[in-house]
């Protein structure tokens, strides 16, 4: 068993812990919060749209139904339309943080963990990590509590990048209310549309429930080298 270069591994832990608690203050502060009103707004096209339409038309009582629901409808397309680029923004951001992972544990595995520095893997850096780890120091990462979770966040963020395919039947498997309305309870049968996401509903409860996971992962992984 190799001896483990303990200061650059937690140097390199505390940068990715931190990391991370950008990457959630972004996504908390800028992302979610720029939709929190979208009812507001789409109420406001609404009303936009029927004085628009009432000023272009004559003003006629049997034309104002027709009007009213014509101003509606652009209200709903609107509503409908920002709402599935919220969704699909969402779950970007979701399957970053496993990205984001990916990056931190390519940098460990390749260039601190490894000297001479190696190339990296094509398997992926947290799988590259995962075997190294093993390998040279009897660390099993699946032996980690934060594992099944940080599993699931691995097919979410293949369904996010590949969409249909294995990883989408096994984490409908899984975990089927990812794709569940959160409001109705209702699966979503259909791709989300324009951006990204198969039919996933995730939410910023699921972001910050993968987030601690993560953190936990960190936190185990330190705590396994401190063990060598």
């Amino acid at each position: 068993m190799e001896n483990l270069p303990r200061f650059p591994v937690e140097y390199c832990i505390r940068k990715n812990l931190q990391e991370f608690v950008h990457y959630s203050a972004v996504f908390h502060d800028r992302i979610t919060q720029s939709f929190e009103n979208l009812n507001d707004e789409a109420e406001r096209v609404q009303t936009d749209a029927y004085d628009r339409f009432a000023s272009s038309n004559p003003s006629r009582e049997e034309d104002n139904s027709g009007i009213a629901e014509a101003a509606y409808f652009e209200g709903v397309d609107f509503y409908l339309a920002t709402d599935a680029i919220r969704q699909g923004v969402v779950n970007l951001m979701i399957a970053g943080l496993f990205h984001l992972l990916e990056q931190q544990s390519q940098y460990l595995a390749t260039q601190v963990l490894s000297q001479p520095a190696i190339p990296p893997s094509g398997n992926g850096g947290f799988t590259q990590l995962e075997a190294l780890l093993e390998q040279k120091y009897g660390i099993k990462i699946k032996s980690f509590k934060s594992e099944p979770l940080l599993d699931e966040l691995r097919l979410v963020a293949n369904v996010v990048k590949h969409a249909g395919g294995g990883s989408l039947d096994k984490l409908k498997v899984l975990n089927p209310n990812l794709f569940k309305d959160p409001q109705s309870g209702r699966v979503c049968r259909l791709p989300i549309r324009p951006l990204v996401g198969e039919g996933l509903r995730l939410t910023a409860d699921h972001f910050d429930a993968y987030k601690s996971c993560i953190d936990q992962f960190w936190q185990e992984f330190a705590a396994a080298t401190n063990r060598i």
